[in-house]
């Protein structure tokens, strides 16, 4: 199980006052929202895809766990930034304003 250097500091300053993790069993405790900020990272700096059906609390529970999901995965280029899903069939519309 290998966790790159930039991956590790990534959680280690983003778990709030929670120390650093130092064995690789330790629960990561990270909640929701910080679920998806970790997500986010492993695909705009990381180039880490995260499919749907991996977004299971098991993969993201402690270090070992998340590298076996890592070994799982062939990293492209790091886009350094998130693109929005693009929301297939829903209409945009645009509002006229009437001038007297």
């Amino acid at each position: 199980m290998e966790i790159p250097h930039k991956l590790k500091e990534y959680i280690d300053n983003n778990r709030g006052s929670l120390p650093p993790i130092t064995n690789p069993d330790e629960p990561l405790q990270l909640d929701s929202l910080g679920l998806i900020r970790l997500v986010a990272f492993l695909e705009s700096d990381l180039g880490i895809r995260v499919e749907d059906e991996e977004l299971m609390a098991e993969n993201f529970a402690t270090l070992r766990t998340l590298g076996e999901l890592l070994a799982t995965k062939t990293p492209a280029v790091p886009t350094g930034e998130v693109k929005r899903p693009v929301e297939e069939g829903i209409p945009t519309f645009s509002v006229k304003r009437n001038e007297p």
